[in-house]
């Protein structure tokens, strides 16, 4: 007799997944999950990015050492298991999108897209820094869309909490290093550096962006006062501190640069699907409008502004000639009175500052055989050459950065204390005289940031502080206060607000 008691089975319980991507989530599909970008992003060509734990911010897994010195060496395969599905996006923005809108010429491209990634997989601290950059990158452009919501703002609130604990967590394992550093190490430690510079730029920039587009900042994310002027110091001092440091008990270190024939390959193609190998539009430094109305403007009244400028200077010191803190403004004025002169001598075409190919003038980067910089790689030792200043390179954006580079420490530490007093004080009498000239020696310095606002890691930042320092100084400024001129950086931060007003009314 056939039993027709119905067959039970089990069924299998529905476990609902919570970890799709933000863009599935929104639009209430299923996402599958798939990483870096699941199939409904893939098909409909959307960004897609998955929610970033608490637990993925701060733990890392541990990366094996790869004991090479050549950037070029492949990588395995199982490194990039060492990073969590939200690093690896972080890494492939970097790889197709970051490392290609910084670099000027070739061989920076390199350096950025190449050197710098193959490094970082060696190095834990060198790829903190790297995300760093990536996550405040994908702030930055949300922040530049036309318009931002809810949703946008979150966003970038997220990227820019992940870049600042990438950020501090790659400067406390850089101190670190530091204090116990070994041959093995050079090349990372002085990887971080221009990295660092470039996170504390761009960081400063999207802290002002917020500020100006937003209705509110968070608490601890208003725009700090010129302390990034002291830290993007730190590529120009590790440049140097290793070019002067001699140990005649080092062994000569081999050169590890490519043959020449050799050109460099990308270990990373399975993460970044389509390499370039140039730079088609380098980012030197101003915006359309600023280059075509602005620096005509600044070309015709920067000679005049900068004599009345060492008048001042020459009372000063006439007032206050043992005065040491004088003399280090005088460096600084000899320094901003060489960039411009860089900047608008007459044979630059102002209507298209960029300028020569760097790599065609041939780079003296050779250290001395016992120097530490020597055991450094080659290509690494040029991009920083470059990028301090310490070689000739023509990109605007060095140029003018540059002036924080050649003027002395206690130069930039005279401004800091005069800024804050200014903003304290909120009038210039509570200035003294030295800290006077500083200001005002720095101030004409940001006018020539302002030329720098089409570079996006940098912005508005000669604006955003040239404002500060006009709103409490007045129009008078430094100057004689008789009344007859206006001073030159607060007319010339006017004429950039009203032009930038204009621009925008007309578009």
């Amino acid at each position: 007799m056939v039993s027709m008691d119905p067959e039970y089975r089990t069924r299998r319980p529905h476990r609902k997944s919570r970890n799709g991507c933000q863009s599935c989530k929104q639009r209430r599909k299923k996402c599958d999950e798939r990483k870096p970008r699941c199939s409904r992003c893939i098909d409909r060509d959307l960004s897609c990015q998955y929610q970033l734990h608490q637990q993925q911010t701060e733990n890392w897994r541990p990366i094996s050492p790869v004991q090479s010195r050549s950037p070029t060496a492949l990588l395995p395969a199982h490194e990039t298991d060492s990073l969590s599905p939200n690093e690896l996006e972080l890494l492939r923005h970097y790889l197709t999108h970051t490392s290609r809108v910084i670099p000027y010429d070739d061989d920076d491209l390199y350096a950025l897209q190449e050197g710098f990634p193959n490094l970082a997989f060696r190095c834990r601290t060198l790829m903190n820094s790297i995300l760093a950059l990536a996550a405040i990158c994908k702030c930055h452009d949300i922040l530049m869309q036309p318009i931002i919501d809810e949703k946008h703002r979150e966003q970038a609130l997220t990227l820019l909490l992940v870049a600042d604990s990438r950020h501090k967590e790659s400067l406390r394992q850089t101190q670190n290093d530091i204090s116990d550093l070994h041959r093995e190490c050079y090349d990372s430690t002085l990887a971080n550096a221009p990295l660092m510079v470039l996170y504390i730029l761009a960081n400063h920039s999207v802290r002002i962006k917020w500020a100006e587009t937003m209705p509110s900042v968070p608490t601890g994310f208003v725009p700090t006062q010129l302390h990034w002027v002291l830290l993007i110091r730190a590529a120009h001092l590790a440049y140097s501190g290793m070019l002067s440091d001699i140990d005649h008990q080092l062994e000569l270190c081999p050169d590890t640069s490519p043959p020449a024939d050799s050109p460099p390959t990308s270990p990373l193609g399975q993460l970044s699907p389509d390499p370039v190998n140039h730079v088609t539009s380098p980012e030197d430094g101003p915006r359309k409008h600023t280059r075509e109305l602005f620096l005509p403007i600044l070309a015709a009244t920067s000679h005049a502004a900068l004599t009345g400028l060492r008048i001042r200077a020459e009372a000063r010191r006439a007032e206050m000639p043992a005065d040491p803190e004088i003399e280090f403004s005088f460096v600084a004025l000899k320094a901003l009175e060489d960039i411009a002169d860089e900047v608008f001598r007459p044979n630059t075409d102002v209507k298209n500052l960029k300028a020569s190919h760097s790599s065609d003038q041939p780079l003296s980067t050779s250290p001395p055989p016992q120097s530490r910089l020597a055991c450094v790689s080659p290509w690494l030792r040029n991009y920083l050459a470059r990028v301090t200043m310490a070689t000739p390179t023509r990109p605007l954006r060095r140029n003018i950065t540059a002036f924080v580079n050649r003027v002395p420490a206690e130069y930039l530490n005279l401004v800091q204390l005069s800024v804050e007093a200014l903003s304290e004080c909120r009038v210039i009498e509570g200035l003294t005289p030295s800290q006077g000239l500083a200001v005002d020696i720095f101030s004409h310095w940001l006018v020539l940031m302002m030329l720098l606002d089409g570079v996006w890691w940098i912005g508005g930042i000669g604006a955003w502080e040239l404002r500060r320092i006009v709103n409490t100084v007045g129009d008078e400024g430094f100057g004689e206060r008789e009344g007859k001129t206006t001073w030159w950086p607060a007319s010339m931060y006017n004429i950039y607000v009203e032009l930038k007003k204009q621009v925008a009314t007309d578009a």
